[in-house]
C-alpha cells in the first residue's frame, strides 16, 4: 500500500485532470479529491480504536463494492448540490477506485496477500504478480503505529511513490496544457 503522499498524489492528478468537476473553489475540489483517494486506508479507524491497526485493513472497504457505494453516495450528495448524479458518481468512483489499483501494484508480506479486490463478487485477494511500489512497514500495535512509519525503508517507498506518481501527475498537467493550446 502506498503512503497517504502515493494517493495524495493519484488524487491531485484527478484534480489536474478534471478541475472544477465537484466545486468553484480550487482549494475545495483538491482537498476534496486528496482525501477520496486516501478514504480507503479509513479501514484503520476501527483496529487502531481495538489496539490493532492492521486488523480491518485491506478488508472489504478496499473492494469494488465500497468503491461502489462510495461512488453511489458521491452521485447522490452531488445530485442534491448540482443535480448531476452520474458524472460524479463515476468520478468519486473511479478516484476511490484508483486507491485501490494503487494497492494492488503494492508489495505484500502480510496475510492476506493483496486486497479483494472484486468483493462482493469474489472474495479472492488479489495482488500484481509484478508489483511496482514497494511495501509499508508498521506495527500492528496503536501505541507505536504511527512512529513505526518513520524509518529508512518507508522513505525509500515514499521516493519511489513520488516519482512514479508525480510522473503521473507532471504528464496530466502536460496533456492539459497541450489541449488547452490546441484548443484556442
Amino acid at each position: 500500500m502506498p503512503l497517504p503522499i502515493g494517493h495524495a498524489l493519484a488524487g491531485i492528478a484527478f484534480f489536474k485532470a478534471r478541475p472544477g468537476m465537484f466545486f468553484a473553489s480550487r482549494w475545495h475540489e483538491a482537498l476534496f479529491l486528496i482525501f477520496l483517494a486516501n478514504l480507503p486506508d479509513a479501514d484503520f479507524l476501527p483496529g487502531m480504536v481495538l489496539g490493532h491497526p492492521n486488523l480491518y485493513h485491506h478488508g472489504i472497504f478496499h473492494s469494488l463494492g465500497a468503491a461502489l457505494a462510495i461512488g453511489a453516495a458521491g452521485g447522490w450528495f452531488f445530485y442534491r448540490k448540482k443535480k448531476r448524479f452520474w458524472e460524479p458518481a463515476a468520478a468519486v468512483f473511479l478516484v476511490f477506485y484508483a486507491h485501490l489499483l494503487l494497492d494492488f501494484f503494492t508489495q505484500d508480506f502480510v496475510a492476506p496477500y493483496g486486497l479483494p479486490l472484486f468483493w462482493p463478487f469474489s472474495r479472492q485477494y488479489f495482488i500484481a504478480a509484478r508489483p511496482f511500489f514497494i511495501n509499508i512497514t508498521r506495527s500492528g500495535e496503536s501505541s507505536d503505529f504511527f512512529i513505526s512509519l518513520f524509518n529508512q525503508h518507508n522513505l525509500a517507498a515514499a521516493g519511489r511513490e513520488i516519482l512514479i506518481l508525480g510522473g503521473l501527475l507532471a504528464a496530466v498537467m502536460m496533456v492539459r496544457r497541450l489541449l488547452k493550446k490546441k484548443v484556442r
